[in-house]
């Protein structure tokens, strides 16, 4: 490179340009910094910002093409840095050509440095755009140069990169792998305002994973981080994650106070990206609960700042909320053309919410407007979706729309399996609920018991300083023992008064900490009595209090593995109850479930202990014997089939008895190397017994 005059030649060149550049973008310094970003001023100043931007990369780049053989290629990487500074503080989207550039330039001629803070900012701006694809690229570049270059802070900027892609594709062991990698990065470099942004990305992956209590308890420790550090920081998106933590518990109370937490705290940054994220939420969640009219204001507000900023994914989702709104106000067209809009974005992101979504609402619209054939189509492809991204909640809502448009058409068949399928997808939600319900309950129990022992501790503090300052009057009352006589008096008087105040505040501060010690106890008492009732309820039978078919099937599972792995047999039992529906038809179901309750518990009460019952599914029920050969195993299933015989054929006061029929399967039998394998030969056992005239026990035979 040349030298000498030259350099301040390129120096003055530099200097103009980025004075131009800052000119174009720092017009909006004033309304940026107003007092109140209200919602409906952030669409306007979000399209403002991206004019600006477009403006500045515009002029940026006719000054590179111009100016640049001036400048030189270092000159070039400070312009193109401070370009894409600027749209980034803009809150633009069209930084990543700059950036680009940089790492262009720093590729072949350094420094290494700003090629690492090239591949950051390009991979950011490319998970924000829904391109993972070549966020994953950009994130394998960054971590191998920062390895290279033993730069702590890439490597853990890249391993938090990989797990919000991880995550975002489904990936949720590996997406935890690398936030926790990312976390030790962050400690070891002492980066406190990285260590919160990990700790909530760490949060939403225990959450996706099912561990409410460790992701409120990683949230609320990013929050406090967050707070400490002062109002720089994001606190607005840990408030939005929490929200999203406790609408998932529908404890609806403490989702709304922090989502308006959320907003609060984006209109104090004035960023108009995180107001349009909280808006977002907020307005789904107003949808949950029936509040039409806030969900359509807020989400139409989202996607004006959205629709600015360019960011497709939140596009898609706010499309949807607002057709969803629209739909229960009764606005079938317009709700049509937004889930429309929705559904497009996600087929082109193959975001399988957003369609899955869509393809409900829209279904949803075609059965208000009579249209059965449509309505089939959409609510069936709308199913097909849901189920293969596992968004179980909203895959309820479609069978049932689906249920009710089958039993309309007549089609009884499909009602019913629909119905069945229905049920068994909320049994597992009622007891997925009430699991999150009880770790949230753990984790805020945890929290204030930690507060109860930084009191405690505050109080002992207390009382060691009110012991200190005792031993301070003594001292002091020996040296006046040493100075003069003549002051004895006075001065044990003196400590004589004071230490009865020492004394009596001891006393109050100790009855203090006594108290609060009841107090913990009787928290505690009332806790662990509510976790057991609602483990119970959770893993039990309302009707038969049997075991549901969730826990039933988990514990079946666990017996079969140990079997298998300790070379044991185990047994299980299939019970069917004959002639159900007729019992039903001709007395009832409030009889038919007096049956059921009086069957199950006479099958208990001769049941050995170790041995399980669970309801298998309406009249189906499942006897898991551990440890229980052939032999013995058909010796109970006559005695059951006998007792239930005899103890239930008195409820109908006529000779035609109660009974049941009985399928017996062995892990050695049906040759069983899974759960499938071992149920089905039971299965096909008291099929086998239902066709020879019921009323019997038959062992699978293959």
């Amino acid at each position: 490179m040349p030298s000498g005059p030259p350099l301040p030649r390129r120096a003055r060149a530099l200097v103009v340009l980025m004075t131009a550049l800052a000119v174009c973008g720092f017009g909006l310094v004033d309304p940026l910094n107003a007092e109140n970003l209200s919602p409906a001023a952030a669409g306007p100043l979000a399209t403002a910002a991206g004019t600006t931007s477009a403006a500045i990369d515009t002029a940026w780049r006719s000054g590179d093409r111009l100016l640049g053989p001036l400048l030189g290629p270092h000159g070039r990487i400070h312009l193109a840095r401070f370009v894409g500074t600027l749209q980034v503080s803009l809150g633009a989207q069209q930084a990543a050509p700059a950036w680009q550039l940089v790492g262009d330039l720093a590729s072949r001629y350094g420094p290494p440095e700003r090629l690492l803070e090239a591949l950051d900012n390009v991979a950011s701006v490319a998970i924000s755009h829904g391109d993972y694809d070549l966020a994953e690229r950009l994130t394998d570049q960054l971590l191998l140069q920062g390895r290279r270059l033993v730069d702590l802070r890439a490597q853990a900027a890249a391993e938090g990169y990989l797990g919000v892609i991880a995550r975002r594709r489904g990936q949720l062991d590996r997406a935890r792998e690398h936030q926790e990698s990312a976390l030790a990065l962050r400690r070891a470099i002492q980066d406190a305002s990285g260590e919160a942004q990990v700790l909530m990305n760490l949060g939403t992956v225990h959450r996706d994973l099912g561990d409410f209590a460790r992701a409120l308890e990683l949230q609320l420790k990013a929050l406090d981080i967050r707070t400490r550090l002062g109002p720089l920081e994001r606190v607005d998106l840990s408030y939005r994650n929490i929200a999203l933590l406790y609408r998932e518990i529908e404890d609806a109370e403490q989702a709304k106070a922090n989502f308006e937490a959320a907003v609060r705290a984006s209109q104090e940054r004035h960023d108009v990206q995180s107001l349009a994220s909280a808006l977002g939420s907020y307005a789904s969640f107003s949808n949950d609960q029936g509040d039409a009219t806030r969900a359509l204001t807020m989400a139409r507000q989202a996607l004006a700042i959205d629709a600015s900023l360019g960011n497709r994914p939140y596009i898609g989702l706010e499309k949807l909320e607002i057709g969803r709104a629209q739909l229960s106000l009764g606005q079938i067209d317009e709700a049509q053309a937004a889930l429309r809009e929705a559904l497009a974005i996600g087929r082109e992101l193959r975001h399988r919410e957003i369609i899955g979504g869509a393809l409900l609402y829209l279904g949803r619209a075609a059965m208000r407007r009579n249209d059965t054939d449509q309505a089939r189509r959409l609510l069936d492809e709308s199913i097909a979706a849901l189920r293969e991204a596992n968004i179980k909640a909203k895959l309820a809502d479609a069978m049932a729309a689906r249920q009710e448009l089958a039993r309309s058409a007549g089609e009884t068949a499909i009602a019913l399996d629909l119905a069945s399928k229905r049920l068994a997808l909320r049994e597992e939600l009622l007891g997925t609920r009430s699991g999150r319900q009880l770790a949230a309950l753990k984790a805020r129990y945890e929290r204030a018991e930690a507060d109860q022992r930084i009191q405690m501790l505050s109080l002992t503090n207390e009382v060691q300083g009110l012991r200190l300052r005792e031993q301070a009057l003594a001292r002091r009352i020996g040296i006046g023992l040493v100075i003069t006589l003549g002051l004895i008096s006075a001065v044990l008087f003196s400590r004589y008064r004071t230490t009865r105040r020492l004394n009596r505040a001891l006393e109050a501060k100790n009855e203090e900490i006594s108290a609060h010690e009841r107090a913990l106890e009787d928290a505690n008492a009332k806790l662990s009595t509510h976790a057991a009732e609602l483990y119970q309820a959770a893993i039990t039978d309302p009707l038969t209090g049997a075991y549901n078919r969730g826990h039933l099937l988990r514990q079946l599972e666990d017996h079969l593995r140990h079997a298998l792995r300790e070379g044991q047999e185990l047994s299980v039992l299939l019970i069917d109850f004959d002639h159900f529906k007729r019992i039903n038809d001709e007395h009832g179901h409030l009889f038919g479930d007096r049956v059921l309750a009086s069957g199950v518990q006479i099958i208990r009460q001769w049941l050995e202990p170790g041995d399980l019952v669970g309801r298998y599914g309406g009249e189906e029920f499942v006897v898991v014997l551990p440890g229980k050969d052939l032999t013995v195993a058909a010796e109970i299933a006559e005695r059951l089939r006998d007792k239930v015989a005899s103890g239930l054929t008195p409820l109908l006061h006529a000779p035609n008895p109660l009974t049941i029929s009985i399928g017996l399967a062995t892990v050695q039998l049906a040759r069983a190397a899974n759960l499938e394998a071992l149920l089905g030969a039971a299965d096909v056992a008291v099929y086998r017994a239902k066709a020879q005239g019921r009323n019997r026990v038959v062992p699978y035979a293959a």
